[in-house]
Order: structure tokens, then C-alpha cells, then sequence
């Protein structure tokens, strides 16, 4: 990981807030704060009676990478730790690691994802006090979840589809407790609950579109009456992977560059003398089968959307604000996104760019288990005893929380929608909506 510098980006967006948050135009883009906000929002009731040695670990673990922050007791961010996902040697998607789990390779894929974690956990240990005391917060994709607790992913990989487990779970790495975030579905994972709970989605009455734009493109849209989600095979295009050595969102933006200087047609074909061999950038050549790759996944992504609001029944004006999370939503320009056909031209306005709201949510959930809300509203001038004799209380309250979410949120399955293959196509171009 290069660490966040003027000029620099983070190989892995950890949403610790360090990076500046401005797209390759130059232009800073809107950010929704939810990694520093709610600790602000909350510290001048909470503060007071923040247990001081009790350190909180937030665990994001994806198919490609694990992403790791460690804050202390007032949400300072002390460490990170970022590294590849050792199982990736079992295949780059999901669907590969599904099929060698039930091949017998279970058991080492979860001690591969255990031994990470385990490192990443003892490095905090090592930067704690002493007497300090340290707990885990852990989101992931269903898959990630279901190998890392070891259970049974065989229901993941064919229809029905399938969840063994859907419930907040624990257990103890180094020994440090963990809490795993329930999914939503067998393709909409506990990220992506960890998403909603950081920006409190389901609470709210204005609509939130929520897009977690990576390998597995997961998009939500809802507020406190209704909330729906589904799930892409966007592929590696948004990550580095359609022309190596561009950024996902440089892409969008090069892209929309091209389109707005005749240089890239709506079909996707550069212009002569570029037509054959691809067009320069820096260092790099962007060809035809790199621009074809990001077609690809744009329109999954804009096909998922346009289901959405149909199942939703509203239209993009109807939506209030537009949260793209990742590292790629991190630097994506909105006007670029829209200009190619990824997001509809209305909501660029209304886009913000959220880091990773998986580690928000689980640094907001480490939160309330670390200073129960009782504690406060009796105004106790410590509660480090109170959360020790009520840790059991604390954690099944967030629990009940994070499963409710997670039950609160319909799945649409876009494989089954009858009208997904027509709005891929429609998407496909790289046309303003």
C-alpha cells in the first residue's frame, strides 16, 4: 500500500480519510464523512465515559484484499493494515473459491484468511498501551464471511442460492473477540450491511442510492419504508484490471475525455490512426479490448441501477443523494461517470464519494459495543466497569440491530429479472442518460 501522500493514492481505500479526495481533473469531489462525522456527532456525550483502554480493530475483507484499521477509544485512527487476500491462489472471483472450498479446500482457505488476520491483529496489539484491551469488527462479502467462519459454501455457488448462516456471529482471532456483520443475501454480503448501517440508510426518510463499485458491483437504493439491493459481476475493470497501470476512475474519466473530444464513439471504437493500436496515456496504451472492459462493467453497474429504481418504482430525479463507496467511488468524477453511461446524468450532481463504508460501519458498530448508549444517558463519569458487566448486553443489542438491516433489505436477483439483459444491452454504449 503507498501510504496517502499529496499526489498519491492508496492501493486499497481503507476510508481512513487521509487521501485528499480529488479526481484526475483536479476537481475536489463531495465526500459524506461517515468515517469522522459520527464520532463527532457523538463525542460530547460519549467522550466523557469512553472506556480509555479499550482499542478497536475494523476489518474489511474483500476477494482481492483485506483492509485493516485500528482506533483507539476516541476514533483516532492509530494504524493500518492492507494486504492481498491470500486465497486469490484459488482463483481472482468468488465463484472460483466456492467451487475449490467444495473441492476440499475449505479448511486452508479459512486458516489462509485467519493467519492474515491473526498478523494484521497482532501488529495493533503491539502499538497498544498497557492494560489496553482490543476488539474486532469484521465485514466481508457472503462468501468471504462463510470461508473465514469456516461453514458450508456449497448453497452459494448454484441456484437456489443459498445463506447457511445469516446471523451476527462471533469468535476470537489472537485472542481478540470478533463480531462478523450478517449479509443480506448470498450475493449481497455483510459490506454491504456494514454500508448501510454507516450511513444509516434504513433510518432515514430521504432515498439513498448506495454503490460499492468493485469485482462484485453492489448497488442498494432505500430509506426507512423500503429498501432494495442487488448485486454485478462488474469484474476487475473498476480495479486497475482493464488497462494495467490506469486507475479504475482515471479510466471513467479518460474515457469520458475521449467521448467529448470525437475521439471514442458510443460503440466504444477509437477514432484513426488510434483504431488498431489503442491510444497512449502516459505510459500506458489504452486498446479497444481495454475500453470494452470498462463497457462491460458499466453497463452491469447501469443495468443494476435502472432495475432498481423500476422495482423501486421511482425514477432518478426521485433519489436524493448517490454514495459511492471504495476506492474507486473514492476519486470517481460523477460528470465523467455520467458523460459514459455508468450513473444516470441526473444523479451526478447528487453523488458523494463515501471511502469504505464497510470499515465505517464496523468502526460505528465497535462504537456503540465499546460505550453502550445506557451508559451515557445515566450519565456515568466512567463506564469501563458498566461495559465490562454489560458487554453481553452491548453486543446483543448491536447484533439484533445489524440483523434487523440485514432482514430489512429485499435481494433482487438479477439473474432472474427478465428485463436485465435488455437494460444491459441498452447500457452498453458509451452514451450520456
Amino acid at each position: 500500500m503507498t501510504k496517502a501522500k499529496k499526489g498519491l493514492r492508496c492501493q486499497v481505500c481503507t476510508g481512513c480519510g487521509l487521501c485528499p479526495g480529488v479526481g484526475s481533473t483536479g476537481q475536489a469531489l463531495n465526500r459524506v464523512h461517515v468515517l469522522t462525522d459520527e464520532f463527532q456527532n457523538t463525542q460530547t456525550k460519549q467522550t466523557a465515559c469512553a472506556p480509555p483502554n479499550t482499542f478497536l480493530a475494523a476489518i474489511d475483507i474483500g476477494t482481492t484484499t483485506v483492509a485493516m484499521l485500528l482506533y483507539d477509544g476516541v476514533g483516532k485512527v492509530l494504524d493500518r493494515y492492507v494486504t492481498v487476500n491470500p486465497q486469490t491462489e484459488y482463483g481472482a472471483d468468488v465463484l472460483s473459491r466456492i467451487t475449490a472450498a467444495n473441492k476440499g479446500a475449505a479448511d486452508r482457505m479459512q486458516s489462509l484468511i485467519r493467519d492474515v488476520t491473526e498478523k494484521g491483529l497482532v501488529r495493533f496489539r503491539e502499538k497498544l498501551p498497557a492494560g489496553a484491551s482490543l476488539f474486532a469488527v469484521v465485514a466481508a462479502n457472503t462468501t468471504m464471511s462463510h470461508l473465514f467462519m469456516g461453514w458450508d459454501v456449497s448453497g452459494l455457488g448454484q441456484a437456489p442460492f443459498t445463506v447457511s448462516h445469516r446471523e451476527t456471529a462471533r469468535t476470537v482471532i489472537a485472542g481478540v473477540p470478533c463480531l462478523l456483520f450478517p449479509p443480506v443475501s448470498a450475493f449481497v454480503g455483510g459490506d454491504i450491511t456494514a454500508g448501510i448501517y454507516a450511513l444509516d440508510l434504513v433510518q432515514k426518510e430521504e432515498i439513498t442510492l448506495l454503490v460499492d463499485l468493485g469485482t462484485n458491483g453492489e448497488i442498494v437504493l432505500g430509506n426507512c419504508r423500503k429498501c432494495l439491493a442487488c448485486a454485478t459481476a462488474a469484474g476487475p475493470a473498476f480495479e486497475g484490471g482493464a488497462s494495467k497501470g490506469i486507475w479504475g476512475a482515471d479510466m471513467v474519466s479518460f474515457l469520458a475525455s475521449l467521448r467529448r473530444e470525437n475521439l471514442l464513439d458510443e460503440t466504444g471504437l477509437l477514432a484513426e490512426p488510434w483504431f488498431e493500436t489503442g491510444i497512449r496515456v502516459g505510459n500506458v496504451r489504452v486498446t479497444k479490448e481495454a475500453v470494452r472492459a470498462v463497457q462491460m462493467a458499466k453497463a452491469a453497474i447501469a443495468a443494476g441501477i435502472d432495475i432498481l429504481l423500476e422495482r423501486y418504482g421511482i425514477t432518478a430525479d426521485r433519489v436524493d443523494r448517490v454514495i459511492l463507496a471504495g476506492g474507486f467511488g473514492y476519486y470517481l468524477n460523477p460528470s465523467d461517470a455520467a458523460e459514459i453511461g455508468l450513473i444516470p446524468g441526473k444523479l451526478a450532481k447528487k453523488a458523494f464519494a463515501g471511502g469504505n463504508t464497510a470499515l465505517a460501519g464496523a468502526r460505528k458498530a465497535g462504537r456503540q459495543m465499546t460505550v453502550p448508549d445506557s451508559a451515557c444517558a445515566q450519565g456515568q463519569a466512567s463506564c469501563a466497569s458498566l461495559c465490562e458487566e454489560e458487554g453481553q448486553e452491548a453486543f446483543a443489542a448491536c447484533a439484533q440491530a445489524l440483523e434487523r438491516i440485514a432482514a430489512t433489505v429485499e435481494c433482487i436477483n438479477l439473474a432472474e429479472d427478465t428485463h436485465f439483459n435488455d437494460c444491459y444491452l441498452k447500457h452498453f454504449s458509451l452514451t450520456h442518460t
